[in-house]
């Protein structure tokens, strides 16, 4: 399972989750799509901690107002 860094950028929607380590949040993919299609993906989030979640708990965000 790779990951790519995506570009963020504040007050745009994301994809993504909390990281279990720190509580950063950390994107996967744009918001303005629908949830990725897999089971299961790899984040990391600001930190550098990496971590799997499963797609049914990833949470639509604006990057910057959490």
């Amino acid at each position: 399972m790779a990951t790519e860094k995506l570009h963020i950028v504040v007050g745009e929607w994301y994809w993504g989750a909390t990281c279990p380590e720190c509580g950063e949040m950390a994107a996967h993919s744009k918001g303005d799509s629908e949830k990725p299609g897999e089971a299961q993906v790899t984040m990391t989030c600001a930190n550098g901690h990496r971590f799997s979640a499963r797609t049914e708990n990833l949470l639509r965000f604006e990057w910057g107002a959490q």
